[in-house]
């Protein structure tokens, strides 16, 4: 984590810089994933927007104007999306965010670089929160119904639309999956851990979204193998 003072207003403030996934919870991540989100979805935009232009003017335009304006477009916008990063990290207005000293602005811009890399799996099995342990299921879902599967993969199917994308529905999938010694699927018990896991930390978020793609990959290939057998059971 790291502390830095800011303006604002007619004081200064010491606001706190997420440096790593545990810094910071589901909710908090959800305001910087927006920002980045958006400004991709502007950056493809612009980039089909000057390819397109460039082929109805043609005879006018060479391959290195065509680049220029590009990189030109794709600066404007990274300095528009660190400036949208700083205000949300910082809680800063336009006018303050003016006065905020160089130095201190690139300090937070490089600290949160890390969240825009790959993130590297632990590996972990289990995770606290709220004084309780939760277990993610066993490999191969041996804990859990295919049912509890299916409905928390089902969440998935409107990720485009979602606000946050996938990472709307990783609460509920946790709350479906995720369980404590001896608890039973409950289905109103699953919606209060929603709303709870919307709290937990960013690096057990991560951890269990890997976990699940890894689960699925290996389910998908055993559904795939039992299909190929049933077909050819069904030839002979």
């Amino acid at each position: 984590m790291l502390f830095i003072d800011v303006i604002d207003g007619d004081k200064t403030k010491t606001i706190n810089i997420p440096t790593d996934w545990e810094d910071m919870t589901l909710t908090y991540w959800c305001g910087i994933y927006r920002i980045f989100r958006k400004y991709r979805e502007q950056g493809k935009l612009t980039e089909k927007l000057v390819k397109d232009k460039i082929e109805s003017h043609l005879e006018h335009y060479t391959s290195e104007m065509n680049e220029s304006n590009l990189d030109f477009l794709k600066e404007r916008d990274a300095i528009k999306m660190n400036k949208d990063i700083f205000k949300y990290i910082a809680q800063v207005s336009d006018e303050d965010i003016e006065r905020v000293d160089f130095k201190k602005a690139m300090d937070v811009l490089s600290a949160i670089n890390i969240f825009q890399e790959e993130y590297k799996p632990k590996g972990i099995q289990s995770f606290e929160f709220e004084d309780e342990i939760y277990y993610f299921p066993k490999d191969n879902m041996k804990d859990n119904t295919f049912g509890d599967y299916i409905e928390s993969t089902q969440l998935d199917m409107n990720e485009k639309a979602m606000t946050n994308g996938h990472y709307d529905v990783l609460p509920e999938q946790m709350a479906i999956l995720c369980r404590r010694l001896g608890e039973e699927y409950d289905e109103d018990e699953v919606a209060k851990k929603t709303e709870k896991f919307k709290n937990l930390k960013m690096d057990i978020i991560m951890e269990f979204s890997f976990f699940l793609t890894k689960q699925s990959q290996v389910l998908g290939k055993v559904l795939e193998m039992y299909s190929e057998e049933r077909e050819e059971e069904v030839v002979a």
